[in-house]
């Protein structure tokens, strides 16, 4: 994902200060170079940033998480 689909991600989210803070970051990383942006944005939605001074880290970590909970209930109760 480009730096300017991750800036605009947190401006739609109603996150700014995120963008400011962590945009470049979390591109550099690349963690979301390959991950669905509907999961991105339910995941926005879902956490709450309101706290200062958030560590990219952190908040990747809290992403994983997210992604992994979100990946596992798509997923059929049964299979066939």
């Amino acid at each position: 994902m480009e730096r300017e689909q991750i800036e605009e991600l947190f401006e739609e989210s109603g996150y700014p200060g995120l963008n400011s803070k962590l945009a470049y970051k979390v591109w550099m990383t690349g963690a979301w170079d390959d991950a669905d942006e509907d999961r991105i944005e339910a995941f926005l939605e879902a956490y709450s940033f309101e706290q200062e001074g958030i560590i990219t880290g952190e908040f990747l970590y809290h992403y994983r998480i997210f992604a992994y909970i979100h990946e596992k209930n798509d997923l059929p109760l049964f299979l066939l």
